[in-house]
């Protein structure tokens, strides 16, 4: 993942720029200029009227309007949504409680840019370059044991007709093995998800209690459901050891960053 230092607005994966002609996509940070607390969510952390002028702001620099972001009312599940230009705009100035509760959104649609939040939890971004297809997901450990990347291939299989090997993804910034400890509760039920946990439950000599590797456990869900692994990037950036230039609620922050992909 690229990280602009001179300028830490946003970052981007190496394996989606390779189709910038066809695809627009970034991660933004917490800083924007000026701007040190530069979060996306209409959660409250800034108002209303902030969170709308730093969405415009993005948007604008990416060269697209804000009329053209859908957000998802965001559950901790594993509901795929598939976007139409009828929801351009969705959630844009507006929390979505009335919405249908989904955390991963797909889209064959040119000018519709897909919006996932985050602070701690894993964004994943999806292109396939052959169907034409994007998607956007978010994945905390509940989403992540019920799998959302392989929800999302299998949508890209059986609406799309994509080949699973076809499909590129972004594995975002979010809490890494370094710093992600979990409960024992929490531990059982990655257990019982996982036939093999070497590798995704780690003993550190840091914590007392096991360390889940959320990055680990989505790539192997995606590799299982056929994605292969050269297409898969992680970002490496764990955002509670870069609390600095992330959101991380583990850190105490209520702030939240966006992963944002768009059809050209």
């Amino acid at each position: 993942m690229f990280l602009d230092k001179e300028e830490p607005v946003c970052c981007y994966f190496d394996n989606l720029l390779k189709f910038s002609d066809e695809v627009l996509h970034f991660v933004s940070t917490r800083k924007y200029h000026h701007h040190e607390n530069f979060s996306i969510s209409l959660n409250g952390y800034l108002t209303d009227e902030e969170v709308i002028s730093n969405r415009k702001l993005l948007a604008s620099k990416f060269g697209t309007d804000i009329k053209n972001l859908v957000f998802a009312r965001q559950i901790h599940g594993n509901v795929v949504e598939h976007i139409s230009s009828m929801e351009k705009g969705r959630g844009v100035v507006e929390t979505l409680e009335s919405c249908l509760g989904s955390d991963g959104m797909m889209t064959q649609d040119r000018g519709i840019c897909l919006v996932i939040k985050t602070a701690d939890c894993v964004p994943l971004l999806f292109f396939d370059p052959v169907k034409k297809v994007i998607a956007a997901a978010h994945a905390g450990w509940k989403g992540t044991l019920m799998k959302i990347g392989a929800r999302v291939i299998e949508e890209f299989q059986n609406i799309y007709l994509s080949k699973p090997e076809d499909i590129f993804v972004g594995i975002g910034p979010s809490i890494g093995p370094c710093c992600y400890e979990i409960g024992n509760d929490v531990a059982s039920k990655v257990k019982e998800v996982f036939s093999d946990t070497e590798g995704i439950l780690l003993k550190t000599s840091h914590f007392s209690r096991y360390v889940f590797d959320l990055w680990e456990a989505n790539r192997r869900i995606l590799i299982e459901k056929g994605v292969q692994p050269q297409n898969i990037e992680l970002s490496g950036f764990c955002t509670r050891c870069h609390s600095h230039l992330f959101f991380s609620a583990r850190a105490g922050d209520k702030g939240r960053m966006g992963s944002f992909i768009m059809l050209k």
